[in-house]
């Protein structure tokens, strides 16, 4: 007998029989493999059977040959004409593997049953939950600034529920059982904020939070991706730190003069005194375009808002193949582009001048791009005239004073894909008006002048798919400035002004990137002056003379510039660049190659070292064909600077380095004669002039953090210029043998902020003055001096404190701050003052102690 082995859902067993042969004995066959089902028919279930959830058996003797197939199948057990005919339509097409007999394939029978089962109906479709809808929602931002604080948790103890804020501060929850529920809001900056809100059935609430910053408007600084140093000398200060530092009044560009390298601008000037040079040697540019001003007259506050501002760099020498035109240092001024979320802006009023700042997104669903406009006006011509008149004793001569300046910047940013374009306009003017009525000792005086410039670029930049960085931004501009004196002296320069950068850059390979670009810039002069003829006894007066010149000066220059890295530690970037000027005399060529390494020795200490030539055209006044020599050139700087920079800590830096600059073809006066046009005319100015400067430079800075930033500026250096009278070095007009700067400002809890500012300098050289001599044909006293300067001005020292205190409200924050320069009244004297006869003098004194208070609104 066979068993046979159940194989699928309806399978059944059964039993075999094998007839013995009748004949001749025969050993018994022996079964030595029994079948398999290899393949199961499902019969077809009685309709009416299933619908009961009837089941039944059907038992079978089959007959299944020596290849595995049913050939016979005879009914052993019914279960009805229905079971019976269906169970035997499906076993007859079940397929077995052959049973063997002693080792062969052979026919067998067996037994089998087929079992109908009913199947359980199916289980019904698993239903999708049902989602609570959204019933408490809400926003978390920052108190004051209404920024958005991502990452925050909500979190509803009596419930258990949490939920977490995304990049616009937005957070929602689900199923919230209605009534009042506590809610806790926390982030690690900010403190934990605690509120009891309801839930009512069938709405949506909605919360807006406002938080508390742990350090109530502590400095911040966000860096999106470090900027590769590649230069020497570059000295980057961030937003923060330059709208608090004591003694500017909350202006970022006077920072700079804290800075090594910068020497002390005399009295109220706002000159960059870069290296012992002159003022002219130092280049002065926002976003890559020169300008002419740098501050207000008198050195007042810069002539851009400081909201505008980004970011400085200031380049105090052997700066890259980028920038030229300059003998001494480069100012680049970074401005922000605006990206706002919102309405955002600022209103700033104090003593001297008000201004604002606002910046938006022109629409809060499209992307139509953002703008930002700013401006300042001064109004001391209000309150000076009455000052004035209020200390005027009687019968003294009534003067007025109407100083003021204005300025503006306006900015339009869009995005498309991977272009990004700009559109920005800013400008500035001073205007000084001054008038004297007379008295019985005085003459009638007046005196009015004005300068401005205004500027206006475009610019475009997009990286490409092969990698490369392009940037295009042409830019023009006007530039007057007019004065008179009385009635009839008159005099202009006006200049028009157009520039074109343009750049492509790319990282070659690793550890190799290459820029390159173009650099063109024209200016074109008007000089216009008018003097007064004098009238003959009885006649009428003549017309005035009217001189006028056109100096045309234009610049075209490219260059290019690699960073190569041929092992980690090691830096070097050759630059080289070519710029021809087109001046009054002709075209004067100019070949710059420029250099600059830096070697990281371990993670702490990094040594640099560069050179470079450097070339710049002379002044325009210097170069006008009536007023100067139009054959003049170019003048020439070669500057080398090398040292280390060592970070003690992530936040403390030391920068030392030390610099020697060779200057020569230097424009300087003379009175020799030249021959032009075939007359003998006088030079006035030729290119014999030579100079160095040297010296070492230090900056202790600690990097700006959540509470404190500050640093250590000290310059020992020497600026000496060829006498040609003495055959002589000299001191310069603005060499300053030491110059010692302190910087520092720290938060305190509840929105205080304190600072202070000391600074040493050693004095001026000064050429002496022993005596005076009459002279009988001009009835006046000359000076008689002594070895130029072979004298030294006093000391200068001097301590500024400043104090604000920030309220924060909801939507908005206010600030108010008390600047004082010159704390303990340090007298400071800028010069001297001498008597007609030069035989009596007196110290001009600098400022006196000069507090300034305003107050800033920012929404």
């Amino acid at each position: 007998m066979l068993l046979a082995v159940s194989a699928g859902a309806y399978e059944g067993t059964g039993v075999s029989r094998e007839n013995p042969d009748a004949g001749v004995p025969q050993p018994a066959p022996q079964l030595t493999k029994a079948p398999e089902l290899l393949e199961f028919v499902e019969a077809t279930y009685p309709p009416e059977a299933l619908a009961r959830g009837e089941g039944a058996e059907v038992a079978f003797f089959i007959d299944i040959d020596e290849n595995g197939q049913v050939t016979q199948a005879e009914v052993t057990r019914s279960a009805g004409p229905e079971f019976d005919a269906a169970a035997r339509e499906a076993v007859l097409r079940l397929r077995f593997s052959p049973a063997e007999v002693d080792g062969k394939p052979a026919p067998v029978r067996i037994e089998y049953v087929y079992h109908f089962v009913p199947k359980p109906p199916p289980p019904p479709e698993p239903t999708a939950p049902v989602e609570q809808p959204v019933n408490f929602k809400g926003r978390i931002v920052e108190r004051g600034t209404r920024d958005p604080i991502p990452n925050a948790t909500v979190y509803l103890p009596e419930q258990g529920l949490t939920a977490e804020t995304d990049v616009e501060g937005r957070f929602e929850l689900r199923g919230v059982t209605p009534g009042k529920l506590k809610v806790e809001i926390s982030e690690p900056k900010h403190r934990k904020f605690l509120t009891t809100e309801e839930v009512r059935e069938g709405e949506v609430t909605e919360l807006t939070a406002y938080l508390w910053k742990k350090l109530e408007s502590g400095f911040e600084t966000v860096v999106t991706g470090a900027r590769e140093k590649k230069e020497v000398a570059r000295r980057t200060l961030q937003k923060q730190e330059l709208q608090s530092v004591p003694g500017t009044f909350g202006d970022p560009l006077r920072v700079l003069q804290n800075m090594p390298g910068m020497a002390r601008a005399p009295y109220i000037s706002g000159a960059l005194l870069v290296r012992g040079a002159q003022p002219q040697d130092t280049q002065v540019m926002i976003d890559g375009v020169p300008i002419p001003l740098l501050y207000h007259f008198a050195g007042g506050p810069s002539v851009i808002n400081a909201s505008f501002i980004d970011r400085i760099d200031f380049f105090p020498g052997a700066y890259g193949a980028k920038y030229g035109r300059a003998l001494a240092g480069i100012v680049d001024v970074g401005t922000r582009p605006p990206e706002p979320k919102r309405l955002h802006g600022l209103v700033d009023i104090d003593l001297l001048d008000s201004g604002f700042y606002l910046e938006a997104p022109l629409s809060s669903e499209k992307n139509y791009g953002s703008v930002a406009v700013a401006a300042r006006r001064s109004y001391i011509d209000v309150l000076l005239p009455p000052i004035l008149e209020a200390f005027r004793e009687p019968g003294q001569a009534s003067t007025v004073a109407s100083p003021y300046y204005w300025d503006y910047q306006a900015r339009y940013d869009l995005k498309l894909g991977k272009d990004r374009f700009e559109v920005v306009a800013f400008g500035s003017s001073d205007r000084l008006e001054v008038s004297q009525s007379g008295s019985e000792e005085t003459q009638p005086f007046s005196l009015d002048t004005s300068q401005a410039f205004h500027r206006f670029r475009l610019g475009w930049s997009r990286p490409t798919e092969s990698g490369w960085k392009l940037s295009l931004s042409p830019t023009v501009g006007v530039t007057p400035f007019n004065f008179r004196i009385g009635d009839q002296f008159k005099g202009s320069i006006t200049s028009r002004d157009v520039n074109l950068r343009g750049a492509a850059e790319k990282e070659l390979a690793k550890g190799l990137s290459f820029e390159t670009g173009v650099d063109l810039n024209a200016s074109f002069y008007d000089v216009r002056f008018e003097f007064p003829q004098v009238a003959k006894p009885g006649e009428e007066p003549p017309p005035p003379v009217v001189i006028q010149e056109d100096v045309n000066v234009s610049t075209y220059a490219a260059y290019a510039e690699a960073v190569w890295s041929p092992v980690e530690a090691l830096k070097i970037v050759p630059g080289l660049r070519f710029e021809a000027y087109h001046l009054p005399g002709g075209w004067r060529p100019s070949l710059e190659p420029r250099i600059a390494t830096r070697y990281a020795v371990n993670d702490r200490l990094t040594a640099k070292a560069a050179f470079g030539i450097f070339r710049q055209a002379p002044q325009p006044s210097e170069m006008a064909p009536r007023f100067g020599n139009p054959d003049l050139g170019l003048l020439r700087s070669r500057q080398t600077a090398g040292g280390i920079e060592w970070k003690f800590t992530q936040a403390l830096l030391l920068d030392l380095q030390g610099f020697y600059n060779w200057r020569d073809r230097l424009v300087v006066f003379t009175q020799d004669f030249v021959e032009r046009d075939g007359k003998q005319e006088p030079e006035l100015y030729d290119h014999d002039g030579k100079g160095r400067a040297y010296g070492v430079e230090v900056l202790l800075k600690h990097e700006l953090t959540e509470r404190f930033y500050g640093w250590v500026a000290y310059t020992l250096s020497r600026s000496v210029q060829l006498d040609e009278d003495t055959g002589t070095y000299v001191p310069v007009e603005f060499d300053q043998s030491h110059i010692l700067t302190l910087v520092g400002s720290y938060k305190l809890d509840s929105g205080w902020e304190v600072g202070m500012r000391f600074r040493l300098t050693t004095g001026r050289p000064e050429t002496p003055i022993t005596g005076g001599t009459f002279n009988a044909d001009t009835g006046r006293y000359f000076p008689d001096e002594g070895r130029p300067g072979s004298a030294r001005g006093a000391t200068f020292h001097q301590l500024d404190l400043r104090a604000e205190k920030q309220w924060t409200f909801e939507r908005w924050r206010l600030s108010a701050y008390l600047d004082v320069q010159n704390i303990y009244n340090a007298s400071n004297p800028e010069g001297t003052l001498w008597d007609y006869r030069y035989r009596e003098s007196a110290p001009l004194r600098g400022l006196p102690l000069l507090p300034t208070f305003g107050v800033k609104g920012e929404f």
